[in-house]
Formats: C-alpha cells, sequence, structure tokens
C-alpha cells in the first residue's frame, strides 16, 4: 500500500534537499533543458522501487536525465496529438464558416453559434482527453522505467494494465498529484494578495513547485511499483 505521508514529506530526511531542489527550480525555467525533470523522476522512481528514496538523486549525469526526459516528452506529444489536430481542424472549421458567412447578418450570426457550438465540443473533448493522459501519466512513467522504450508507452493496452495492478493504489497517486497542484496553487493564490513578503514567499514556492511535484511522482510510482512487485 502506498504511503501518502512517506511520499510528502520523505525529501526532508536527505541532508542536502534544499541544493537539489534548487538546482531543479533552475533547470525547470530553462526550455528544452527542463526535460531533465523527468529524467530526474524517472530515476527516483527507480531508486524509491528498489528501497531507496533518500537521499534524492543527484543532477550529475544531466544528459542521461535530459534524454530520458526528451524521451517522455515525445511520448507525450504524440499521445497528445489526437487533440492537437482536432483543434486544428476545428479552428479551419471555423474560420471557413466566417468565410462563407458573406455579409448578410443573419449569415454571421449562424457563423457565429456553428464556431461557437465546435469550440465547445472541442474544448469538452479535450478536457476529457486531458483528463485521461494525466490519469495515464504514472503508469507512462513507470512503464519507461520498466522498458526505456518510446513505443512501450504508447501501447495503451499496457498502460492500463499497469493502473489495473491495484486499481485503489494508482487512483491514489492520480488525486495526491491533483490535490497537490491545486493547494500548491491556492496557496500561490493566497500569499499573492498579501504585498511584499507574501508575493516573496508565492515566488519562492511557484519556483519550487516543479521539482517537488518530480520528486512526488517518483516516489509515489516507485512505491507503486514496489508494493506490487512490478519489475524496473
Amino acid at each position: 500500500m502506498i504511503d501518502i505521508g512517506r511520499a510528502v514529506q520523505h525529501l526532508t530526511e536527505d541532508q542536502n534537499w534544499p541544493g537539489k531542489l534548487g538546482i531543479g527550480a533552475l533547470i525547470a525555467l530553462v526550455p528544452i533543458l527542463n526535460f531533465s525533470l523527468n529524467g530526474y523522476a524517472i530515476e527516483h522512481l527507480r531508486n524509491t522501487s528498489n528501497g531507496m528514496d533518500v537521499p534524492l538523486p543527484t543532477w550529475d549525469n544531466l544528459g542521461e536525465k535530459f534524454m530520458e526526459g526528451l524521451k517522455l516528452f515525445v511520448v507525450t506529444f504524440i499521445l497528445a496529438l489526437p487533440v492537437i489536430l482536432l483543434s486544428c481542424i476545428a479552428t479551419i472549421a471555423s474560420g471557413g464558416l466566417a468565410a462563407l458567412s458573406g455579409d448578410s447578418e443573419a449569415m454571421q450570426s449562424a457563423a457565429a453559434a456553428g464556431a461557437g457550438v465546435i469550440a465547445l465540443a472541442v474544448g469538452c473533448i479535450a478536457f476529457i482527453y486531458s483528463l485521461l493522459l494525466t490519469y495515464l501519466s504514472p503508469a507512462i512513467y513507470i512503464q519507461y522505467a520498466k522498458t526505456r522504450d518510446i513505443g512501450a508507452c504508447l501501447r495503451i493496452g499496457e498502460l492500463l494494465n499497469i493502473a489495473r495492478v491495484n486499481s485503489g493504489d494508482y487512483l491514489m497517486i492520480f488525486i495526491v498529484l491533483i490535490g497537490i497542484v491545486i493547494v500548491l496553487s491556492v496557496i500561490v493564490g493566497v500569499l499573492n494578495v498579501i504585498p511584499c513578503l507574501g508575493q516573496i514567499l508565492s515566488l519562492v514556492i511557484a519556483f519550487l513547485a516543479a521539482p517537488y511535484i518530480v520528486v512526488l511522482l517518483g516516489n509515489l510510482c516507485g512505491q507503486y511499483v514496489r508494493s506490487n512487485n512490478i519489475v524496473v
């Protein structure tokens, strides 16, 4: 069974955690290089699955972390292609309706209504599909940790099988990750209202949020792997 408390606070047992989190935060600010964060999550996942969630991984082998993170980005991009293509088609269709409406006010109103319906439908589909991808994210990380193969991470059936090994624990990973993001967003929003000190604290939290979530994800997935005897 997954120990959520352990996942949330284990990093503080590493005496060098502020420096490691700080380096991760700096890397998160650099486009392209920030793919390395996903590689860091994979390394932490493997360590946790072997019962070694402390100390946290170092950033020494940055090139390796970057390549693993890049592969995970490719997986995510490919899986997101249906929504991207659907959005492009919706944009073209809306533009076509506007072009066909001509100068007639009635036709323009009809075109606007049609474009609105298309936008609403695409928005609903995109939201549902994005929620599904978010749900599958832990399985994608686990599958990559097992196989190191992009193609394997695109086999939806295998991803769903990983999620079904222990559906209760898997759902808990999903809920915890969503919950942490919501909690951090609320804290940052509240602190932003407080002049000076509050705004400074909100920037610090926002700065450290990405590497912290990566560490949390790696630990939760690693615990899932270990508790369900999945070999990575």
